[in-house]
């Protein structure tokens, strides 16, 4: 149990309560609540260059917690490490309109050409940095950095293409890849047609070179460049994915690229989703998947997301240093030797020989009988325990209230499509139940101080909040989620509408409901809703009138009784 916590929690430090903002970039919580994940441990060691993971998992977090330095990159070498962050919104279907069309080169791979947009992006990045930090630059980058800013107008990819000039890029010229040198022309934006360009600047432009010189120059200093890249994943219209998906691919191939060069790192933020349709045909997958890393949350990890929330909260309200707890170790071990197949409960006299075996030789115990949960999950329990309900209400598919215990009903009802546990999900909902509870004092204005129990918990949140909050949760969330993309904003509330209580159904079923005639489109529409995790797929026909889905709970409607 906490130990230091006042007796008294008043209504008026439940109203200044506050579990943080969902916004990554607004949360004033996430550095006092950093959670440490596998996959985040293995990120910052530095070997792994992808990371992936679904929306509300935390891409962004992490990217921000990077950014502002509150996460570190282990030093390469021991070299100091300078980050750059990137998180342009890249505009697809502009990139893919403008550029494409006014380059102009002897290779037919249109890869190749968004290639060539990324390593001239990225270079413009790093001579930016390299410019900023005020260090004696030799005069070979020097060079490059000014060719570059003739290039970029300003910081975006768009940019470079609002003037005409004529390129010469010398790229990938390795023992193992030879492409030949690369020359385009790219053309104004005019609105009047008849307006004429009078010149056209001529540049060439050796990016292996300068990349070789910008490698050699963080040799010397001892530095090493991490570029870490996000919001390149927003979902686009139809018209536009396609150039989505080869420009992520392009960046793919460059990331790899850079790999050659040993103290320029790319670290790049993308979807899981987006990241499965990618094509990695020329690279190898095997290759690629070597270098990513997934961001997925156990229910431990959920916990210890809630946890360390709300001992922000107590640190604040209460103006302590630190928060002090009490753990019975005995609740800590497994009552079975390891070396035991098949479990058997200890009889009266072996439970006594272990006691007398735990004293004499505590070591030897502890390697022969474990313990039976993590001391971090046991902690982060009792804190969420100081102000939940043990039990919480819940209102089942058929519209009946149940009893549910509340650490198995964070870790079953706030998962999207893949199955995985959404800290943003949870963050939505435990404001939701922040504003049932602050509404019942409200309203019950008699009530004070709320005293602490015997196990010095306050029962600040009533098990029947949770029915009422949850309910309200559901329906914004279906709003939120509908409203992503505009262009299906409508079907996925008619759908919510016609689909009744079921939770299982053919893609079939929903060009019936939909009226939808274009297989296309229905292919679409349910790589959409995958996509943002609004449905799961439990089949791997590639038949599309076949193909099964599954709602997730928090998408299912729910019997109301009458």
């Amino acid at each position: 149990m906490i130990e230091n916590l006042p007796r008294e929690f008043t209504i008026k430090q439940l109203q200044r309560f506050n579990f943080g903002n969902i916004e990554a970039n607004d949360d004033e919580l996430l550095f006092a609540s950093v959670c440490e994940t596998s996959a985040i441990i293995e990120f910052i060691n530095g070997s792994k260059n992808i990371v992936l993971g679904e929306k509300g998992t935390g891409k962004t977090a992490l990217f921000r917690l990077i950014k502002e330095e509150k996460l570190k990159f282990n030093p390469k070498n021991g070299f100091l490490n300078i980050i750059i962050p990137i998180e342009d919104n890249f505009q697809y279907k502009n990139i893919k309109g403008k550029i494409l069309n006014y380059i102009s080169t002897n290779s037919e791979d249109e890869n190749f050409k968004y290639q060539v947009v990324w390593e001239l992006f990225i270079f413009h990045k790093i001579t930016q940095r390299l410019e900023k930090d005020g260090i004696t630059i030799p005069p070979s980058i020097t060079k490059g950095i000014n060719l570059a800013k003739k290039v970029f107008n300003n910081n975006s990819i768009d940019d470079f293409i609002k003037t005409k000039k004529t390129f010469g890029i010398k790229l990938y010229d390795t023992p193992t890849l030879i492409l030949p040198d690369l020359y385009f022309t790219t053309e104004p934006i005019v609105a009047d047609e008849n307006k004429k360009e009078i010149s056209i600047e001529k540049l060439e432009i050796d990016l292996d070179f300068y990349k070789q010189e910008i490698n050699k120059y963080l040799l010397e200093k001892q530095l090493n460049l991490i570029l870490i890249i996000d919001r390149l994943d927003e979902f686009v219209s139809k018209t536009s994915q396609q150039a989505q998906l080869e420009m992520l691919e392009a960046l793919i191939v460059v990331e790899r690229e850079y790999s050659k060069y040993s103290n320029i790192d790319i670290k790049i933020f993308l979807r899981d989703d987006l990241f499965k349709q990618l094509s990695f045909e020329g690279i190898g997958y095997d290759k690629v998947i070597s270098k990513k890393v997934d961001l997925k949350w156990t229910p431990e990890k959920i916990r210890e997301f809630i946890a360390k929330r709300i001992c922000s909260n107590y640190i604040s309200l209460f103006k302590l240093e630190t928060i002090k707890i009490s753990v019975d170790q005995e609740t800590l071990e497994i009552d079975t030797s390891i070396d035991t197949h098949h479990y058997i409960t200890p009889n009266i006299w072996t439970r006594a020989w272990r006691k007398i075996i735990k004293k004499l030789y505590p070591l030897h115990y502890n390697q022969k009988f474990p313990r039976k949960v993590n001391l971090n999950d046991n902690l982060n329990k009792q804190i969420i325990l100081s102000i939940f309900p043990k039990y919480v209400d819940y209102k089942n598919e058929e519209g009946k209230i149940i009893e549910v215990d509340i650490f198995d009903y964070l870790s079953e009802n706030f998962n999207l499509g893949t199955g995985n546990s959404i800290p943003r999900l949870i963050l939505i909902f435990l404001q939701k139940t922040l504003s049932v509870a602050n509404n019942y004092y409200i309203e019950n204005f008699d009530q004070t101080a709320i005293i602490q129990n015997e196990q010095k918990c306050f029962e600040l949140f009533k098990k029947g909040f949770f029915e009422e909050a949850y309910s309200d949760f559901k329906t914004e969330i279906y709003i939120n989620f509908a409203k992503l993309n505009p262009e299906f904003e409508s079907k996925i509330m008619i759908f919510k509408e016609k689909i009744g209580n079921r939770f299982s159904f053919k893609a079939k079923d929903v060009k019936v409901l939909l009226n939808i005639k274009d297989d296309n489109e229905l292919y679409h529409f349910c790589e959409y809703l995958l996509h943002i995790g609004f449905l799961k797929r439990t089949n791997s026909t590639s038949a599309i009138d076949d193909m099964k889905f599954e709602l997730p709970l928090l998408f299912r409607n729910t019997i109301t009784k009458k």
